[in-house]
């Protein structure tokens, strides 16, 4: 229900602040408040989560998530946009980097049956990027009931007013959930033992480093970078995400088989780095279609090491502490991911539109061999 409306704001955000009047540099900017707002909510739940409720808050994050919908559908310039995104409920990058990431992490390790705990997040992926994948292809409604691309923002807003309804729908659902998703026992503020908190702190600290890396390329930059760069590509980007998303989608069952063949971490790590040498490779290509081809090469690999993550971190803490876990290398994850665009505004305005490419992709190799590096003799309960 969320990653539909995220599919679909994720192609449309960064055009739609683009025809409300922001510049480039500012658009590009601006898409890091989401991710920022997001991290600060992410700090509250880390903080009272599970003595909240966890249904509790994930209703909540459903209201503001209809709240952002109903703001962006009004918005009559950028700057009020801008306080939609302020909200911490949109996503730019089209997959979950919201609070609900971290309380439904808790809750998929919980229910996982023993021995199977990377095939149920692989499971839980694969189902939010087919809904992340089907919105992307809904961003094409626009276009298709105007006959045109749209030039002014009036034919996107109906877009945000369904955002808001799957929000209203997704606060619905979570209200209705059943008891067994809490955490049993006193609602009490669980902290990190010693070996899980230094654990915790080392992995937040690499996985910064490929967030802010990957903030430079989410995918409305991505979006804004084809619509700008290859005009022949504006009646079809949301043809170009939803194959990426399926292709996302298809990898996560294949990511679960290799982490329970060859181990999480060596998943994680040798099928991203593939992925960032492609990613880099984008912006050189000879043409739309070479540069297409590229990114959904690296798109069809760079989302393998999400599940596999996902069990990892579950295995190498403990059970009630992997809300608190979770929290702590969201929020890490979304401030770093924040600083992205807010630097990859700075960085299109002196090198180009292009550049985030180079260097998102050379960043995310540094953290690739850096996360193997420190983790490769650290292994997890279960998987």
């Amino acid at each position: 229900m969320r990653t539909f409306g995220y599919g679909f704001t994720g192609v449309l955000l960064g055009i739609y602040l683009f025809l409300l009047g922001g510049g480039p540099e500012a658009v590009v900017a601006s898409l890091g408040i989401s991710l920022a707002a997001g991290a600060a909510l992410n700090v509250l739940v880390g903080l009272y989560g599970d003595r909240f409720g966890r249904r509790r808050a994930m209703a909540l994050f459903g209201l503001l998530m209809a709240s952002a919908g109903l703001v962006l559908a009004a918005a009559p310039s950028f700057p009020v946009a801008l306080g939609a995104l302020a909200l911490g409920a949109t996503s730019p990058t089209g997959t979950e980097v919201s609070p609900f990431l971290s309380v439904e992490q808790s809750i998929v390790a919980d229910v996982a049956r023993t021995g199977r705990r990377t095939r149920a997040f692989a499971t839980y992926n694969l189902l939010g990027s087919l809904g992340a994948a089907a919105g992307a292809l809904a961003s094409g409604v626009p276009t298709l009931l105007l006959g045109a691309v749209p030039t002014s923002p009036d034919p996107l807003r109906p877009m945000f007013v369904l955002y808001a309804v799957l929000g209203l729908a997704a606060a619905g659902i979570a209200a209705a959930l059943p008891r067994e998703v809490e955490l049993a026992g006193p609602a009490v503020r669980v902290r990190l033992t010693g070996p899980s908190r230094t654990r915790v702190a080392r992995i937040s600290g690499l996985f910064a480093v490929d967030s802010f890396a990957g903030g430079f390329v989410i995918q409305s930059f991505v979006s804004f970078w084809f619509f700008t760069r290859y005009p022949e590509s504006r009646a079809s980007l949301g043809l170009v995400f939803f194959a990426a998303g399926v292709l996302t989608a298809s990898s996560f069952l294949v990511a679960a088989r290799l982490g329970e063949r060859f181990g999480l971490l060596e998943t994680m790590v040798f099928t991203h780095i593939p992925s960032n040498v492609l990613l880099a490779l984008v912006p050189v290509a000879p043409g739309f279609l070479p540069a297409l081809a590229l990114y959904l090469g690296r798109m069809a690999l760079s989302q393998m090491d999400v599940p596999t993550r996902q069990a990892y971190l579950a295995g190498i803490v403990g059970r009630d502490e992997r809300t608190a876990a979770n929290a702590a290398t969201n929020t890490t994850r979304n401030v770093a991911q924040a600083a992205g665009p807010f630097s990859s505004g700075a960085v299109v305005a002196a090198l180009g539109l292009s550049a985030p490419f180079f260097l998102g992709g050379a960043l995310k190799i540094v953290y690739d061999l850096s996360i193997y590096a420190a983790f490769r003799k650290v292994r997890p309960h279960e998987v």
